[in-house]
């Protein structure tokens, strides 16, 4: 049985911690599961269930798995393929939300929610982050004679600095038209 150590927000990857994390990567599939475990909040809400944290340490964990799922097992041992990887995000956490629609709307395009942040204090208010929407259609089905697809959700991504966040507990919202839908409290100081 393997000790899991846990450690604080990485802000800067050294070669240590990109072999770190290509070893957690490589580790069991129960071992995987629990440490990605940490960084998904599923909520009870019925619009936005799970908001994700993707730190760096967890975006290289979860780049070494495609590539050893993919049959590259030379990435997984490679500290200089995993500086690679990592150069266009280097030093950014990405917070992602999943927001499931209504099957009965109408609607051509998500609406126009909102990922935002804040300190985890009473009173505090979220900021708005800058957010990018994608939208998920269902699969095509035959309506009324024609191919057609529903929208049925969207992901919603925004990326900041590490440093900005620090390793202090804050709040991660979800907001739609100014109010807020969902939240959830992150402890980055309890994530790698």
């Amino acid at each position: 049985m393997r000790l899991l150590l846990s450690f604080a927000l990485v802000l800067s990857m050294s070669g240590s911690e990109i072999e770190r994390a290509q070893q957690m990567a490589r580790g069991r599939d129960s071992e995987r599961q629990q440490f990605h475990r940490r960084y998904v909040f599923d909520l009870r809400d019925a619009a936005v269930t799970q908001v994700e944290v993707i730190t760096e340490f967890r975006r290289l964990v979860l780049v070494t798995e495609e590539h050893i799922f993919r049959g590259d097992w030379m990435f997984s041992r490679s500290v200089k393929s995993g500086e690679e990887a990592l150069a266009p995000s280097r030093g950014l956490v990405t917070i992602r939300a999943t927001v499931r629609l209504n099957p009965l709307n109408t609607y051509i395009t998500p609406p126009a929610y909102l990922l935002a942040m804040g300190a985890n204090e009473a009173g505090s208010v979220p900021v708005p982050l800058e957010t990018q929407v994608s939208p998920q259609y269902s699969a095509p089905f035959k309506a009324r004679g024609k191919m057609v697809s529903s929208l049925v959700g969207a992901t919603l991504d925004a990326s900041l600095p590490s440093a900005q966040i620090g390793q202090a507990s804050r709040v991660v919202a979800v907001i739609l038209e100014g109010k807020e839908v969902a939240r959830t409290t992150v402890e980055f100081g309890k994530l790698d």
